[in-house]
């Protein structure tokens, strides 16, 4: 059904149902898991038009629902990452109990539809910084903007080994946070190439089943290895009162900066990690947001050790334009994203002034045959046209810039149907 579902009329239906059902409902959702009771909930999420022990009802199933993944999440830890190695079948079968945990809680925002067609709840919990502040958070990075990080200890799970591939996680400090990855190993490769794949806003793969994994799992059988991170505020690394990824855009230029100096950061000790764990090539790259992160890192990486940098670079979905992305593009105008700017004192050059710290300014740290890019032509979220002039800025050779005739979400689901790019970096990484 692939052919007749992914195409642009997909997109529009995707976006709607993200912009006008999932985020709302996500921001409800956030409210009852973090409110310490239902005046908290209530301040948080606005006045309701369903009775108040309606409310209290459904924020105590959704904050038992969170509790019950809590406790699962606890165990996981302590049987993965402790001091004593788990047989394989008892591993696998706690990860099964998280992640079926982890479905549930996640699911839960569905019991807040009622409320939402009864008064239409808010997608975001707007909180835009202001000029002033972010300048003076981050003001002082032009001059080197995403600096090589202190290489750090990177923690190893226990491996969930199956019989074609083995599965296990990696987590290491990150400012004041953990960074998580989730790594899968084909079996029979020794010494076996690496992809780090970064996920998309509000993306949690590790907590959804029948999750996005899906469209890269012809790479593990072509013998690469598999890194999967999880973005800041995104995951395990939700903050409280907030929905993954929430904040990125919530907080408005503060918020991307935020996210990606921290998640540039992560993909140098990722690529590290990777290199002192095999001889094979890496590449790093990412769909939507991941990609928009990963080619600030290629740029970035000129300046890194050689030990961090990638050797190949895959992007789909991506434009070299994040601002006009942002204001332009249909999900960031239907969130109503440029007014939410203004009132907070925005002007365009002021937003310009960013630019250096939120595009792929200057050249990437590799040879741009080692770089594949996947468009889609009717692509609104991330326009097209960001994507194609940032291919012939970069001088992609054009049999490595694949243009598909869908939108935003049908050219990234579509990669497990059409498969030539993957196949070209397979190419590559051998």
């Amino acid at each position: 059904m692939a052919d007749l579902v992914l195409r642009p009329w997909f997109d529009r239906v995707a976006l709607h149902a993200i912009v006008h059902w999932y985020f709302p409902l996500s921001r409800a959702w956030a409210a009852a898991v973090d409110s310490a009771d239902l005046d908290g909930f209530l301040a948080a999420v606005g006045p309701l038009r369903v009775p108040r022990d309606r409310a209290a009802s459904v924020r105590a199933y959704v904050a038992e629902r969170q509790r019950r993944y809590e406790r699962a999440a606890a165990a996981w830890e302590e049987a993965f990452f402790g001091p004593s190695r788990p047989a394989p079948a008892e591993l696998a079968s706690i990860e099964e109990t998280r992640l079926s945990r982890a479905h549930a809680a996640m699911a839960a925002r569905a019991a807040f539809v009622p409320f939402h067609l009864a008064r239409r709840l808010p997608p975001l919990r707007w909180e835009i910084a202001s000029p002033a502040v972010v300048e003076a958070r981050h003001g002082h990075r032009f001059a080197d903007p995403f600096p090589a990080p202190r290489e750090a200890s990177i923690e190893h799970s226990h491996a969930m080994p199956g019989p074609a591939e083995s599965v296990h996680w990696l987590r290491f400090p990150s400012g004041d946070d953990t960074a998580w990855a989730r790594v899968t190993t084909p079996s029979a490769v020794r010494d076996p190439p690496t992809l780090v794949f970064l996920h998309g806003i509000a993306m949690e793969t590790e907590f959804w089943r029948g999750d996005g994994r899906l469209m890269l799992r012809g790479l593990v059988e072509s013998g690469v290895r598999l890194v999967l991170p999880e973005g800041p505020w995104h995951g395990r690394r939700r903050k409280p009162g907030w929905f993954g990824g929430e904040p990125a855009m919530a907080q408005g230029v503060l918020g991307m900066l935020d996210l990606f100096e921290r998640w540039i950061a992560e993909i140098a000790q990722l690529v590290a990690w990777a290199r002192s764990t095999s001889r094979g090539r890496v590449a790093i790259g990412g769909v939507s947001l991941g990609a928009l992160t990963s080619q600030l890192a290629a740029v970035a990486a000129a300046r890194w050790p050689e030990l961090m940098r990638p050797d190949a670079l895959f992007l789909v979905a991506t434009s070299g334009d994040v601002i006009d992305a942002a204001l332009e593009g249909r999900m960031g105008r239907a969130l109503g994203a440029p007014a939410q700017l203004a009132a907070a004192g925005w002007t365009q050059p002021l937003i310009e002034r960013w630019r250096p710290l939120l595009d792929p300014v200057g050249a990437p740290a590799l040879d741009p045959e080692r770089i594949v890019i996947v468009l889609g032509a009717e692509d609104v979220v991330t326009p097209f046209k960001g994507g194609t002039a940032l291919a012939s800025r970069w001088g992609v050779p054009r049999r490595n810039v694949f243009v598909r005739p869908q939108g935003h979400f049908s050219v990234a689901l579509g990669l497990g149907r059409r498969a030539d790019p993957l196949c070209r970096l397979v190419e590559m990484l051998r």
